[in-house]
């Protein structure tokens, strides 16, 4: 099979999984980052580095595939608008990134216009996702996707990709999905609080876990994770009670708002990050924790 030629920017936890996974696949990876240590790394492994996003895209074979993998906001919207006077018409930018689902919608119309197509691919799985399968939400032209859909195939586990409509909608699904992950956190850590903090001491909580993940209704990674987390550390006693939040979960709120929606738990899943800032929860450990093992977010230390 000849390789298949893509270009990759930005090597952070996903995007440097990312390329591995296609270099395993058998793509011929180009790859940029701003800093030097991610490149090399992807590099060893047998992708092409480059320094610039100029030397990125002349390195590609046409039509050029380029997927960002950046900090949503300003970060992806210079990078693509950096592309737009380097690529050529019939171009492909993928943006895998968990942007606001409208400055997807912005930029595959300021990108159309010049002849660049652009899809907006939202991704789930985390880091690990990236390197063995992750589930992706795409957005943008059917016809575009069509063309590109045996990438998504190479990118995701089975049946872990689907078209979701046009430009912004992949963004928007992806929204949506860690609006609900929110939830499911919250209600994880308020049952776990309760065992921590109830009538019977001694219950072995990362075993529970366990437990709950062999046929109760409620089993799934998300408490695989809680689990992991708890059979490291299980009063959760390194782990400040300290959660952040990265912007998908506000702009799900203010869109429920927008169109009418109650979102009561979610809502109050977010505000209960907000309120993690100030005061100490058990709740909140566990809701750290959890960041901490599917996504591969920091923690804070607990302050002893």
């Amino acid at each position: 099979m000849k390789d298949k030629s893509i270009g990759i920017v930005g090597l952070g936890k996903m995007g440097g999984n990312i390329a591995l996974r296609l270099i395993s696949k058998g793509y011929s990876v180009s790859a940029f980052n701003r800093s030097k240590e991610p490149l090399d790394e992807v590099a060893r492994k047998g992708a092409k580095p480059f320094s610039s996003l100029e030397e990125l895209v002349n390195s590609l074979d046409k039509p050029r595939i380029v997927w960002l993998m950046l900090p949503a906001g300003e970060v992806t919207l210079s990078h693509a608008r950096e592309l737009l006077k380097l690529c050529s018409s019939g171009d492909i930018v993928i943006d895998g990134s968990n942007s606001l689902y409208s400055e997807a919608k912005t930029l595959h119309g300021e990108l159309k216009a010049k002849g660049v197509d652009f899809l907006d691919a939202g991704c789930s799985g985390g880091p690990g996702g990236a390197l063995n399968g992750m589930s992706i939400m795409v957005g943008g032209d059917k016809d575009v996707f069509a063309r590109m859909e045996y990438l998504f195939k190479d990118l995701g586990v089975e049946n872990g990709y689907l078209y979701v409509g046009a430009a912004g909608s992949g963004h928007f699904t992806k929204m949506v999905h860690n609006a609900i992950e929110y939830g499911m956190m919250q209600a994880i850590g308020e049952g776990l609080e309760l065992i921590e903090r109830g009538p019977y001491k001694g219950i072995d909580a990362a075993g529970l876990c366990n437990l709950w993940n062999n046929g109760s209704v409620i089993r799934g990674y998300l408490i695989e994770l809680a689990g992991r987390a708890m059979l490291k550390d299980p009063h959760l006693s390194n782990t400040a009670p300290y959660v952040e939040d990265t912007g998908e979960g506000r702009w799900a709120v203010q869109t429920a708002i927008e169109y009418d929606v109650p979102f009561n738990v979610i809502t109050s899943s977010l505000y209960e990050r907000f309120s993690s800032r100030s005061a100490y929860r058990f709740n909140h450990r566990v809701l750290a924790a959890l960041r901490h093992e599917f996504g591969g977010h920091s923690t804070k230390p607990a302050e002893k």
